[in-house]
C-alpha cells in the first residue's frame, strides 16, 4: 500500500498552482486563496475561469489531509503519522475556514452579478448560500477540537486486543467466531470483545460527554436550536427533514420489524433453541461451518476484481488501476484503525480503499461495497468542480451497496455451490440492518435535542430503543453490554448524524436490484448513469438518473421488503 501524495500530477495537470508546490504547510497554501480572493473577476467566463482555479486550490489542499489521513488510520501506534495528521488538523486546516467563508461570498455576491448557466450552477450556488449562512469564526478551533476527538476515539479502540486460544487478536479478528457452530466458542467470544469494550466504558462515555458539548456549542454558535438543525443544514439536507426521519423509524417498525422477527424465529427454530442471545446472529442456523470464502487478502482482491469485471469491464479496469497505483490496504493488523472507507485523493482523483479483512463473507460485502464508492468517485472524476466530484452521502451510499446487489449474481466467484446460502445472509442481514440503522438515528436525534443528558440517561434511552426494534434477540443478564453496546458503532464518535443515509441509499439500492432482475445491462447502465452526475444534481435527481425513486415513506418501503422476503423464501 502505497499512500505518499505526489508533486505532478500529469493526468489532469495544474493551470494555476506551479507544478511543484505541495501545501505542507499553510504558508503553502495561502497565497493562492489570497489571490483567488484579490482576483478582479468582470465577466461571466472570468468567474468560469475563477471557479475552476479555486477548485484546483482546494483539490491540493483536502489531497494533503487525506493522504496524512490514510497514513495515520493504517497504523496508529506511529508517532510521526499521528503528529502529522495532527499538524494539519490543528495548524493548517483551520487558517483556511475565515478564507474559504470570504471566497464563498465572493461567488455569492459575483453569482448576483453575471448570469451562470442555471441548471450547471444551481446546486453550486444553493451550496455556497448554506455555507455562508452556517459560518461562524469563533467555530472554527472548535472544528480543530472536534476533530481531536475524533482521532481520539481511533486511537482507542485501534488499542483494542483480546488474548483467545493463546493469540492476541484485534476484535474485527475475533468476531470471526461469531460463526463457529460451537455456541460456547460463540458467546466466549462475544463476551471477550464485549468485555473489552467495557473495559474503556467510562472513558468512551467521557468523550463522547465532550463531543455533545462542543458540538452543542457550534450550532448555537450558528444561531440553531441545536446540533440537529445545524448538522442538517450543515449536511445539505435540503430534500428531507427531521420528522422525515422520525416517520421512517416508524415505518420500519411498523414494516421490517416484523419481517425481521419472522426471520429470527425461523434462526431460533432452526438452532433449536429457547431463545437467541446476541452471539447466536452470525452462526449459519443448520450447523453447517462458518463461509470461509477466501484466505488472504490477495484472494479477496482477485475475486472481487473477477466480479468487478463481470459486473461491467470498465469497472473492473478501475479497479485494477486502483491496485497498480497501491491504493488498497484490506488485511486487518494491530494498530490499524477499525472498520473501513473509501477516501479520495482529490488532486488525482483516484480513490483509496481501506478496510480490515480476516477472511469472512462480510468482508467481499465490504470491498465491494467500497469499490461501489470507488468507482463513483471515478465516473465523476472529469468535473472540473471539486464541488461535484463529491455527492451527497444518500446517493453515495446507493453507490456501494447497489453494487452490493449487482455483485449478486456472480457471488459464484467465492461461494462456488454455496453461492444461494451467501445471497440468503446477504438478504437477511439487509432486513437486520433496517432495524439497527433505525436506533442509530433516532438514538442520535434524542442525544442532540436533549443535550443534559447524563451518560446513565443517555444509556437508558439506548435500551428503550433496543426494546423498540430488537424485541426478538434476549438481552437478560446482558443488560450491562447492551446499554454501552452503541459504544461500537463510530458513526456517534466520529461523523454524527452520518447513518440514515444508509438506511435511504439501501432503499434504492433495492431498486437497483429489481431494475437488474427485469434487465441486467440496462439497470447497469442506468446505475453508472447516475454516478456520472457526481454531485451536480439535486438528491431526487440523482435517484432518478439510476432509476430510482427518493422516497422512504411506506408507499417505497413496503413493496421493497415484500420483494426481499420473496426473494429469501426462494433461496
Amino acid at each position: 500500500m502505497t499512500s505518499a501524495a505526489v508533486s505532478t500530477v500529469s493526468e489532469f495537470p495544474r493551470r494555476f498552482v506551479a507544478p511543484d508546490d505541495r501545501f505542507t504547510n499553510w504558508g503553502a497554501a495561502e497565497p493562492y486563496y489570497q489571490a483567488l480572493l484579490t482576483r478582479p473577476v468582470n465577466t461571466a467566463a472570468e468567474l468560469e475561469r475563477w471557479l475552476m482555479d479555486w477548485s484546483e486550490v482546494d483539490s491540493i489542499f483536502e489531497e494533503e489531509g487525506t493522504d496524512r489521513y490514510i497514513r495515520m488510520t493504517c497504523d496508529t501506534t506511529d508517532a510521526e503519522r499521528e503528529r502529522m495528521y495532527l499538524d494539519f488538523v490543528e495548524n493548517i486546516k483551520p487558517k483556511r475556514e475565515p478564507i474559504t467563508h470570504k471566497l464563498d461570498e465572493k461567488l455569492v455576491d459575483l453569482a448576483r452579478r453575471f448570469d451562470l448557466p442555471q441548471r450547471r450552477y444551481e446546486v453550486l450556488m444553493r451550496s455556497a448560500r448554506n455555507s455562508v449562512a452556517l459560518f461562524r469564526d469563533e467555530n472554527i478551533p472548535l472544528y480543530t477540537e472536534d476533530d481531536k476527538l475524533r482521532q481520539q476515539y481511533q486511537k482507542i479502540c485501534a488499542a483494542m486486543t483480546v488474548k483467545y486460544d493463546g493469540q492476541e487478536m484485534t476484535l474485527q479478528q475475533v468476531a470471526r467466531y461469531l460463526e463457529e457452530p460451537d455456541r460456547s466458542v460463540r458467546e466466549v467470544t462475544w463476551r471477550l470483545a464485549a468485555d473489552r469494550f467495557l473495559a474503556d466504558g467510562d472513558a468512551l462515555d467521557g468523550l463522547y460527554d465532550q463531543m455533545v458539548r462542543l458540538r452543542t456549542r457550534i450550532a448555537r454558535n450558528a444561531d440553531c436550536r441545536n446540533y440537529q438543525e445545524f448538522a442538517f443544514k450543515a449536511m445539505e439536507r435540503f430534500d428531507y427533514t427531521p420528522d422525515d426521519c422520525a416517520r421512517f423509524h416508524d415505518t420500519i417498525e411498523s414494516v421490517i420489524v416484523p419481517a425481521v422477527g419472522q426471520i429470527l424465529k425461523e434462526r431460533r427454530e432452526a438452532l433449536k433453541l429457547d431463545a437467541l442471545r446476541p452471539w447466536d446472529l452470525s452462526v449459519d442456523p443448520h450447523g453447517r461451518v462458518p463461509l470461509r470464502p477466501f484466505n488472504t487478502d490477495a484472494e479477496l482482491s482477485r475475486g472481487c476484481q473477477e466480479i468487478f469485471n463481470r459486473v461491467e469491464p470498465e469497472l473492473g479496469a478501475v479497479y485494477a488501476t486502483m491496485a497498480e497505483r497501491g491504493m488498497l490496504d484490506l488485511a486487518s493488523r494491530k494498530g490499524k484503525a477499525p472498520g473501513g472507507y473509501q477516501a479520495n485523493y482529490d488532486e488525482r482523483r483516484i480513490p483509496f480503499i481501506f478496510m480490515n479483512a480476516v477472511g469472512t463473507e462480510g468482508d467481499v460485502r465490504t470491498l465491494l461495497h467500497e469499490g461501489g464508492h470507488a468507482f463513483h468517485t471515478w465516473a465523476c472524476r472529469n468535473d472540473t468542480f471539486l464541488s461535484y466530484r463529491h455527492y451527497p452521502t444518500e446517493f453515495a451510499e446507493v453507490a456501494s451497496m447497489g453494487m452490493e446487489c449487482l455483485a449478486l449474481p456472480h457471488l459464484e466467484t467465492f461461494y462456488g455451490p454455496e453461492t444461494n446460502r451467501a445471497r440468503k445472509r446477504f438478504f437477511e442481514e439487509i432486513l437486520l440492518f433496517f432495524p439497527w440503522m433505525a436506533r442509530v438515528d433516532a438514538f442520535q436525534h434524542h442525544v442532540y435535542t436533549h443535550t443534559d443528558l447524563t451518560p446513565e440517561q443517555r444509556k437508558d434511552h439506548w435500551q428503550q430503543l433496543t426494546r423498540r426494534y430488537s424485541r426478538s434477540v434476549d438481552w437478560s443478564g446482558l443488560e450491562a453490554y447492551d446499554r454501552r453496546s452503541w459504544h461500537r458503532k463510530l458513526h456517534f464518535f466520529e461523523v454524527p448524524f452520518y447513518y440514515v443515509e444508509y438506511g435511504i441509499a439501501q432503499l434504492g439500492a433495492l431498486q437497483v436490484w429489481l431494475n437488474s432482475k427485469r434487465d441486467f445491462r440496462a439497470a447497469v447502465a442506468a446505475y453508472r448513469h447516475g454516478l456520472a452526475l457526481g454531485g451536480s444534481r439535486p438528491l431526487p435527481e440523482l435517484f432518478e438518473a439510476a432509476g430510482c425513486r427518493f422516497d422512504f415513506s411506506e408507499k417505497t418501503v413496503r413493496p421493497l421488503i415484500q420483494a426481499v422476503m420473496e426473494e429469501l423464501a426462494g433461496l
